[in-house]
């Protein structure tokens, strides 16, 4: 769904991928800033968490359905030029919302309500044989495909109630990472799936 790093995504669904960020990543390293217009304070407080140093990875979310122009010229010069480990991830759901020199210095994505749609695997039915005849019917799948599904086996298992270590949230963003280097998608995904296991042995 999204690769975790700096972007714009665009989604009519903002919810949605204020929750896959938020059960995707620590929430010591993650800031989101909400609004339905983004304003200056907005801005000044997203660049005050971005100057709080942080040894790992630090997302700061901005989602909005509009950008105020000046809260937008406020970020331009820590977007172009962020402190070390400082991700910017902004969230709308139109593209135009946002000013051309935002969209220059940023890749964008848009997601559809099809990569959305929640998957069919109900966790609880996950066994030895499940993994095995999924895998055998999806040997051929492809990696964008496999990000999606490891995403919302996440978000799946968080909303399912079950309990996740934070080395284990940590290898589900790293598998993502992986496929996105092009790993085998079928070994990433055989190491999730096991992993699911374990986690339901609990």
């Amino acid at each position: 769904m999204i690769d975790l790093k700096s972007q714009i995504v665009i989604c009519e669904d903002l919810e949605k991928i204020k929750d896959f960020l938020s059960n995707t990543l620590s929430k010591e390293n993650l800031v989101i800033i909400e609004n339905e217009e983004l304003k200056v304070e907005d801005a000044k407080e997203a660049i005050r968490q971005a100057y709080i140093s942080s040894e790992k990875e630090k997302y700061i979310v901005l989602i909005a359905k509009k950008f105020n122009i000046y809260s937008q010229n406020a970020l331009l010069k820590i977007i172009e030029e962020p402190p070390k480990n400082v991700n910017f991830i902004i969230v709308t759901n139109s593209k135009s919302s946002l000013l051309p020199t935002i969209k220059s210095r940023l890749p964008s994505v848009n997601i559809s309500k099809k990569e959305l749609k929640d998957i069919d695997i109900d966790i609880k039915s996950i066994d030895l044989n499940f993994i095995y005849d999924f895998l055998q019917k999806n040997r051929k799948i492809e990696k964008n495909e496999a990000k999606i599904l490891i995403e919302n086996l996440l978000t799946k298992a968080i909303e399912e109630g079950y309990e996740l270590r934070e080395d284990e949230i940590d290898f589900f963003a790293d598998s993502i990472r992986l496929l996105e280097l092009n790993a085998n998608a079928i070994n990433i995904l055989t190491t999730i799936f096991l992993m699911i296991l374990d986690i339901k042995k609990r």
